[in-house]
């Protein structure tokens, strides 16, 4: 487990930046390509990223081609900063993402253009292109990875304010991943 970077510390400012994911690339490539040399060359290795952290997984595996990554995952993400799968520098088919039915995270907005308080149109726009906040919503047909099942999660505010955000790490959402790790298909 890697958390070797300022994580934003807010939903509705800090997160919306990219400046936190941005200062987290090369310790994160640093870091992975630390762990491949212990262990004397290539492992098998699959990089997670949930919310915000899949930003982060996202630009680390876009700049820095040669990272030492076999699959990649994404829970509850706002976006990785890429358009598609294939600017991962993975094959799509080893990129994989989800998102909990009752995840807050899928009110996630597009960045709205500068024109767009002036044109309501712009909105609907955006919205049809699947891009949030911080580029092209994994989980779409769009984005071209796989997608894998995850439990709907906890209602908003039944316990917290986000409580399915942090669900992935049990039950059917978890299982799934193990098998993605350890080379199977969910």
């Amino acid at each position: 487990m890697w958390l070797g970077y300022d994580a934003p510390q807010s939903i509705m400012g800090d997160a919306s930046e990219t400046k936190f994911a941005d200062e987290a690339r090369k310790p994160l490539n640093d870091f992975l390509t630390g762990i491949d040399t212990a262990h004397g060359g290539h492992v098998n290795s699959t990089l997670i990223g949930h919310g915000y952290g899949s930003l982060v997984a996202g630009e680390t595996m876009r700049d820095h081609p040669d990272v030492p990554v076999d699959n990649a995952i994404a829970v509850g993400s706002p976006g990785m900063g890429v358009k598609h799968a294939d600017d991962l520098n993975i094959p799509r088919d080893h990129m994989w993402a989800a998102t909990a039915k009752n995840d807050l995270i899928n009110l996630a907005p597009p960045k709205a253009g500068f024109l767009a308080p002036l044109n309501p149109m712009e909105y609907v726009r955006l919205f049809d292109d699947h891009t949030i906040v911080h580029g092209t919503d994994p989980t779409t047909d769009d984005f071209g990875g796989q997608t894998f099942k995850v439990a709907d999660g906890k209602a908003p505010g039944s316990d917290g304010l986000m409580p399915a955000h942090s669900q992935y790490w049990e039950g059917e959402s978890l299982k799934h991943m193990a098998e993605i790790v350890t080379g199977g298909r969910p």
